[in-house]
């Protein structure tokens, strides 16, 4: 009879633990944020990227079933966060017919958060049918943030290739600058970026659930930011658009935007450095001419050439945009980014100790994935922290950081070789505006190398170079270590220090 009841007891057990909980869009507890068009409740569509789905639910896994549509040869990517783990937070893609994917299973049974992010917009429309719990359903979601951003913007703002250092894979949002700082900020973002977009475009498309149709228009009763962030203007330069048409299409957007929203500080967003007559150059002029006292310009260094930003290009771009808006608003980011910043500071590098990097892997000296180029995990040998950089036979690794002309650079490096013997390269350039292009076909305004012997021993060196003052502005330097073929070198502890700041 024991034995029986004990059989009994282990199979209800079992049946509780896998019982399946149908749960409809239309549920309450579910939390939608971004465009999402609801004139089905029960089947809603989102097209823009970064459109999210939070639910808390009881159980030990969860179901959701998608069509995630399809054009031009691309799959819609989502992203599953689970409990807020971003370490183990992943994507999976969804073609365009209804279909079930598991987005976690074998939890610890209890109350869990997931977060689904639609990551790209390849231009078409994810319908959403519902989710299925394992377990007994959904709780209520957590706190909706009070405070509301919004973005307009070109394929950085998009996350364009955020996933990889040459510009050749990767998009995504979740780790893209305008969700690192709502993030930050404690903020909810709807993010209105797609790829090439331009001054123009964006302005016509703004008031719309989608990019392609017109109709029906977003409901702007739906939500009212309190910053609307805009990111355009390279893709104009690129078009061949003049100075005076860009300001022009800057005022035409920026009066439909301060009608329909009266009361958000609106900040125009740019990276100077990019390009000669950026509109980095004249933005602030945009701002001054309107004398619109709830309204901003914040520029970031275009230190990655005409590549779009990496993830921690841009959590660098995040850092400028929430120390801009804390300043301008009087508030404080509530947390800290989530992502390395791979922006330098003050003159100094950034990662110099290698003790950071990006969920895809960077860190922040490029290429981190180039042969003879490794990060090395020695707590017990490392000059500083736990990590430093390894160059084999002949490889280099580079940080490109802002500068200006007739600025003082010293830059100082821990370094050591597997022989006595072993030589390294430091190579300082300089670069003008216009250093876009990509990395390989960039021509420095000029460059200097001194090449150093190494010991077996950790010994500090330095190269100390100065920006030219003749020709075109200077607006950013490059340094490059480049270990001799056949040589290993290891370098860790890198400071830049300038004559422009103090230290």
């Amino acid at each position: 009879m024991k034995r029986a009841l004990c059989y009994l007891v282990l199979f209800l057990g079992i049946s509780c633990i896998a019982n399946a909980v149908s749960i409809d869009p239309s549920d309450s507890k579910i939390q939608y944020m971004g465009r999402w068009n609801f004139s089905n409740p029960s089947l809603p569509e989102a097209a823009w990227q970064g459109a999210t789905i939070t639910v808390n639910f009881h159980g030990t896994g969860i179901k959701a079933t998608l069509d995630g549509g399809f054009r031009s040869n691309h799959l819609e990517t989502f992203r599953v966060i689970i409990d807020d783990d971003y370490s183990t937070t992943y994507t999976f893609t969804a073609g365009g017919a209804p279909a079930e994917y598991t987005l976690a299973s074998g939890l610890a049974d209890g109350v869990h958060k997931l977060v689904l992010m639609k990551e790209t917009y390849w231009y078409y429309n994810t319908v959403f049918h519902g989710f299925e719990v394992i377990g007994t359903g959904l709780v209520e979601p957590p706190p909706r943030p009070s405070f509301k951003m919004e973005c307009f913007g070109n394929s950085n703002a998009a996350g364009m290739n955020i996933g990889t250092e040459d510009n050749s894979d990767g998009t995504g949002q979740y780790f893209s600058f305008p969700f690192i700082a709502a993030r930050a900020l404690g903020a909810e973002m709807h993010n209105l970026s797609i790829i090439g977009e331009t001054i123009y475009g964006s302005h016509i498309k703004y008031d719309r659930y989608e990019w392609f149709g017109e109709l029906p228009r977003w409901d702007f009763g739906l939500y009212t930011p309190d910053v609307v962030i805009i990111e355009l203007g390279a893709n104009d330069v690129v078009a061949g658009t003049s100075k005076e048409e860009i300001i022009a299409d800057y005022n035409a957007f920026l009066d439909d935007l301060r009608s329909t929203y009266p009361d958000a500080h609106i900040c125009l967003l740019n990276g100077y450095g990019w390009d000669f007559n950026e509109p980095a150059n004249y933005t602030a002029d945009v701002v001054a001419a309107r004398g619109d006292s709830n309204m901003s310009y914040v520029h970031h260094p275009w230190v990655f050439g005409q590549w779009h930003g990496c993830e921690y290009e841009q959590a660098g771009m995040a850092r400028y945009l929430v120390e801009h808006l804390e300043n301008v608003l009087g508030i404080t980011a509530p947390n800290e980014l989530d992502v390395m910043d791979g922006f330098g500071r003050d003159g100094n590098v950034a990662n110099g100790s290698f003790e950071e990097v990006a969920p895809f892997g960077g860190w922040g000296w490029r290429f981190f994935d180039d042969p003879g180029v490794s990060r090395v995990y020695d707590p017990c040998g490392a000059y500083d922290g736990d990590y430093y950089l390894r160059l084999s036979n002949g490889a280099r690794s580079f940080q490109t950081n802002p500068a200006v002309s007739g600025e003082t650079f010293t830059v100082t490096a821990w370094m050591r070789s597997s022989y006595n013997g072993d030589k390294v390269d430091i190579t300082i350039d300089f670069r003008d505006q216009s250093m876009g292009g990509y990395e390989e076909s960039v021509t420095p305004m000029v460059a200097y190398t001194e090449t150093k012997t190494l010991t077996t021993n950790w010994r500090q060196y330095s190269m100390t170079s100065t920006a030219p003052t003749d020709g075109n502005p200077v607006y950013g330097i490059r340094t490059t270590f480049t270990s001799a073929e056949e040589d290993t070198i290891d370098i860790d502890y890198i400071n830049m220090s300038s004559s422009s700041y103090s230290h």
